[in-house]
């Protein structure tokens, strides 16, 4: 699926200044025009937040090509 553009600096300030007042994560959200998920994210673990490493698809090694060459023949 496809990603939106991380939270910037200010954007994490302004979640953490009104998570301070209180205001719910949804409301956070309208007003940043993000979506309640990623609020929601950087809200359960500030620290972690940020794009993961995402190795992409897994490549097969030698061994296993070997394995599926005599497997198939």
């Amino acid at each position: 699926m496809p990603r939106g553009k991380p939270l910037s600096d200010f954007e994490k300030g302004q979640i953490t200044a009104k998570k301070d007042q209180r205001i719910s994560n949804r409301q956070i959200a309208r007003n940043l025009g993000r979506s309640p998920r990623v609020i929601n994210n950087y809200v359960n673990d500030p620290r972690n937040y940020g794009p993961g490493n995402c190795p992409g698809r897994l490549s097969l090694r030698f061994v296993d090509l070997k394995f599926v060459d005599l497997f198939w023949l």
